[in-house]
């Protein structure tokens, strides 16, 4: 299990190392919550960085990463705490091969490729970092049905884009949420989303019940001040739902999937041991 992977897990326990925002104090504690957070920032966004850790922030990704970037001083920023740093890779098929590993090496625990990234990025094994796929909500009932080629993925978590954003995930319809959630079960990775702005409390509780593992904020180029009320209301949101026990199910849609990470290929039965011979 990576640092990511290990970190979405224990959002949902009670800690007392949690950062307050403007001077809450480590000692304090952090209530559970059914979703990390993580913020999207350029790498020179080094003191909304230091915001969004004091915020409570669960991770920095460092968006339009390429191997070679200096990531020195949001590492520093990040150093005095538990929050993981993660890379968007925004590089071209000639860069991908030994990405990963120059991402490992430069501090990230986990790594992110957009649909459009080279799938060259996703051949190298690195152990000690977790790969986030990108996955886009189908909008018709074969591309429902189609999702579970994403569970072939060599990944460790995946970023659902919603069809519509997070824009009217307040006012979604029985039917509507019914869809949604097929799509997070259908997945067998931890699942990410992207939000932007302040969400409306009710819209936040639809993500945790459709199945979010974790929530993405986008923050570069934002002020230090702004981004900081902005995780400190959202980890707030996320504090007042109550923990459950995740019952996504890790079958995949048809029931192919037992298991995560089992092959998708029926097992063939046995074959009959041979009768002893009669002496």
């Amino acid at each position: 299990m990576g640092k990511l992977v290990e970190k979405l897990q224990q959002v949902s326990q009670a800690t007392g190392n949690g950062f307050g925002f403007l001077g809450r104090s480590q000692s304090a504690g952090r209530k559970p919550r059914p979703a990390a957070v993580f913020v999207t920032l350029d790498a020179g966004d080094v003191a909304a960085a230091e915001a969004a850790v004091k915020a409570g922030a669960d991770g920095v990704i460092i968006s339009g990463w390429t191997p070679g970037a200096d990531l020195a001083k949001v590492k520093a920023v990040l150093a005095t705490g538990s929050t993981l740093l993660g890379v968007a890779y925004a590089g071209k098929h000639a860069d991908a091969d030994g990405a990963l590993k120059a991402a490992l090496e430069a501090g990230a625990a986990f790594a992110l490729a957009g649909a459009e990234a080279p799938a060259a990025l996703l051949f190298d094994e690195i152990e000690q970092l977790d790969v986030v796929v990108t996955v886009e909500a189908p909008r018709d009932d074969l591309g429902r049905v189609l999702l579970r080629a994403e569970n072939l993925l060599p990944a460790q978590a995946a970023v659902i884009q919603l069809p519509e954003g997070t824009a009217a995930l307040d006012r979604l319809t029985v039917s509507e949420f019914a869809r949604l959630r097929l799509v997070f079960e259908a997945i067998r990775f931890p699942a990410l989303v992207d939000v932007t702005g302040e969400l409306p409390a009710a819209a936040v509780k639809a993500l945790v019940r459709l199945g979010a593992d974790g929530l993405i904020l986008a923050g570069a180029g934002s002020k230090a001040d702004t981004l900081g009320k902005q995780v400190q209301a959202l980890c707030a949101a996320l504090e007042a739902i109550p923990v459950r026990e995740s019952n996504r199910s890790s079958v995949a849609i048809g029931g192919f999937m037992a298991s995560a990470g089992e092959s998708l290929m029926p097992r063939r039965p046995a074959p009959p041991s041979p009768e002893p011979d009669e002496e």
